[in-house]
């Protein structure tokens, strides 16, 4: 059933600006038989958004991949949840995304942190209830893992979709040390670009007010580098089999040979889980 949103202006800028990038491209999907992601609601938030999407078309970023991507994330942020007793999940920028109605069910609850305008927004669209939550701030704040340490019966999931690129290393590593610290037995999931990709997104990037920082090396060598109780239990590569069985044909055809015969385009793109351990 279609839901009727007064017409907003976002007022978004820098970094926070780019949560319309991903919206627009499930928005895209909708119109296709076969969606890689089914999102209705994204659809009605840019019809009610005062906002020039056109400007991605004419800078041909591809829809696809951003769909793909959070399809990859769900698969594995599902198999997650389905092979543990019912946990907290906390999300980081989730942006206008919609992942909690595609997975919240599988979770005891569901915490939604993000820029205090984007909140501001999201609230436009989505309600809290007993078992999900909207907290305002940056995911590197203290405020949020004082306010949340106390409340946790079992160490929560973490994500972070198309989040981490926007800082810089010594920032992500600092702050999943404080995660291990603050939650320790939690884990998070996560998605990272390589060097040499990094500077390509930046040179394809559509808005110019942000910049894309963070990149691994392949298999997330970085993380147990940076500190031997993070462990890597999971690494997803740009078209591992099964994640990306179904939908590689959506790629351009270039993507679909360079995975197929160049072997370090597979660390290009990457989904990583990471364990801290107690």
């Amino acid at each position: 059933m279609a839901v009727d949103f007064d017409r907003i202006r976002p007022n978004l800028d820098g970094v926070p600006e780019t949560l319309l990038i991903p919206l627009w491209a499930r928005a895209q999907e909708q119109s296709r038989p076969d969606p890689l992601i089914i999102d209705p609601v994204s659809e009605q938030i840019v019809e009610a958004l005062d906002y020039d999407f056109s400007r991605f078309t004419k800078k041909n970023v591809d829809a696809e991949n951003f769909c793909i991507r959070s399809r990859v994330m769900d698969s594995l942020v599902g198999s997650i949840l389905r092979d543990s007793s019912p946990r907290t999940v906390v999300e980081f920028g989730p942006g206008l995304d919609t992942r909690f109605h595609r997975l919240g069910h599988l979770s005891k609850r569901w915490i939604e942190i993000d820029f205090a305008e984007v909140i501001a927004l999201r609230e436009r669209f989505f309600q809290t209830d007993a078992c999900r939550q909207m907290i305002s701030g940056s995911m590197l704040d203290q405020t949020w893992m004082d306010e949340l340490r106390g409340t946790m019966e079992e160490p929560p999931l973490f994500i972070a979709e198309g989040v981490f690129y926007f800082f810089s290393r010594d920032q992500i590593r600092d702050f999943l040390g404080r995660l291990k610290t603050e939650f320790p037995g939690s884990s998070i999931v996560f998605d990272a670009v390589s060097a040499l990709y990094l500077k390509l997104s930046n040179l394809q990037h559509p808005l110019a007010n942000s910049r894309l920082e963070f990149a691994l090396s392949p298999q997330a060598a970085d993380i147990p580098g940076w500190d031997p109780e993070m462990t890597i239990s999971n690494y997803i590569g740009f078209g591992d089999s099964p994640w990306y069985d179904d939908v590689m044909h959506r790629f351009s055809w270039w993507k679909r040979y360079a995975v197929r015969l160049l072997r370090p385009a597979r660390h290009a793109f990457m989904v990583v889980h990471t364990e801290f351990l107690n």
